[in-house]
């Protein structure tokens, strides 16, 4: 039987949350970083199949800022992206290793492939999982994307927290959102939940879901994928966001990259658990023979 630990630990914004799985003897160090607005429950499963054929590996999922256990940021903070990065940093600089591997889902893979590019020195490989580095826009859209950022920030001032009915209608909503059964987010979602005098509410910090004012140029993005050294993975599902098929190009800018898709969505990692780990198992191999 696999256990996990949870554990919190203080940062610059407060106290950040993780489940690991933390053998007494450890051969290597695997940081799991969630999309936008799950948790580190999405990774639960993923590390279960992992850690089966690797028991002297510390696993760690992390609860960005905002996101399931971990403190919100301040009400003057509204996640930007570029604030993500940093606190990677400070995550990693907490663990205290020199290099570590980074499997991030979605926003975490996004996130971790910048981290990457602008850090090389502290990450050994990197899988993207339904993820093909930064997101980018033209140029000429930027008026649009500041107008449209401000505004949803106006329209989160102005909105009242939603109360739920009781665990089991979250759970139900957010496997109708995810278009996923309700037994694989159920782990995500009661994360994400708080009771309090009978109501029940998201713990996530309803500023995670503000547009970004900004949005880097592809040419951006790709000078970030350029400068990534470690071996990367990224795995897409066939089902997953369109766009990323349309990303191709962006493959020859990574020094040493593979690219697999699998069966499945957005989140084909809650899917197909034992092929992430597999996955997982050759990018590791792939630094430690």
């Amino acid at each position: 039987m696999i256990s996990f630990q949870e554990s919190t630990f203080s940062l610059h914004h407060g106290l950040l949350a993780v489940m690991e799985i933390k053998p007494e003897e450890i051969h290597q160090t695997l940081v799991f970083l969630h999309g936008w607005q799950d948790n580190a429950a999405t990774f639960k499963t993923t590390m279960e199949a992992y850690a089966k054929h690797n028991p002297h590996h510390h696993l760690i999922a992390v609860d960005w800022f905002g996101h399931g256990l971990s403190s919100h940021k301040g009400h003057d903070n509204f996640y930007h992206f570029f604030d993500y990065i940093d606190d990677l940093h400070q995550i990693i600089l907490h663990i205290k290793l020199e290099q570590v591997v980074l499997i991030g889902h979605s926003l975490g893979a996004l996130i971790a492939s910048a981290y990457c590019a602008v850090f090389p020195e502290k990450v050994s490989a990197l899988m993207m999982i339904e993820a093909l580095g930064p997101l980018s826009e033209e140029e000429t859209e930027i008026s649009d994307r500041i107008r449209q950022g401000i505004l949803s920030r106006q329209r989160y001032r102005n909105k009242p927290q939603r109360t739920l009915k009781d665990h089991q209608s979250a759970i139900e909503l957010r496997s109708k959102v995810n278009q996923l059964p309700e037994h694989l987010v159920e782990p995500m979602v009661l994360r994400s939940l708080a009771s309090k005098g009978g109501d029940v509410k998201w713990r996530t910090d309803a500023k995670v879901k503000c547009d970004s004012l900004y949005r880097m140029s592809e040419a951006h993005a790709l000078s970030l994928l350029s400068k990534i050294e470690c071996p990367v993975i990224a795995v897409i599902g066939n089902d997953g966001y369109g766009h990323l098929k349309q990303k191709s190009h962006r493959y020859r800018y990574i020094l040493d990259f593979q690219c697999y898709q699998i069966e499945g969505g957005h989140h084909c990692h809650l899917e197909y658990p034992e092929q992430i780990s597999t996955h997982i198992g050759a990018l590791v191999n792939k630094i430690t023979t």
